[in-house]
């Protein structure tokens, strides 16, 4: 394997677009109309699609939890608080020797952010 992509269903892909450029610093480096995807800008091989959910249904995706390895999760922290991003869980030194924090992106998915302990 190569890589693996999660894909995610959206009721609102201006909120993705917002949430995955502006929060998590990714590139758009996709933009279909019914497909967004975004790319880590130091690793392009780590990367999100956004589908368009196309009958506009209510969605479930509080069942995708996604955990996303980031260099400085303070920062992170501290722009999910100035953009007023729901922290699901604060942050926490876990035993396991990670820092972390959850927020839900705009379409339900819970994202950890985490950096590891030094």
């Amino acid at each position: 394997m190569r890589r693996i992509v999660p894909n995610i269903y959206s009721n609102d892909l201006e909120k993705s677009k917002d949430f995955y450029i502006d929060f998590l610093d990714m590139e758009l480096a996709m933009d279909m109309g019914w497909v967004l995807t975004f790319v880590s800008k130091e690793n392009p091989t780590a990367q999100i699609s956004i589908f368009q959910n196309k009958d506009n249904s209510p969605l479930d995706n509080s069942a995708i939890f996604l955990s996303i390895e980031v260099s400085h999760i303070e920062a992170y922290y501290k722009k999910a608080m100035q953009q007023k991003i729901a922290i699901e869980y604060p942050i926490t030194n876990e035993d396991w020797g990670v820092r972390r924090f959850f927020v839900k992106d705009p379409n339900g998915v819970t994202i950890n952010l985490l950096s590891h302990l030094e």
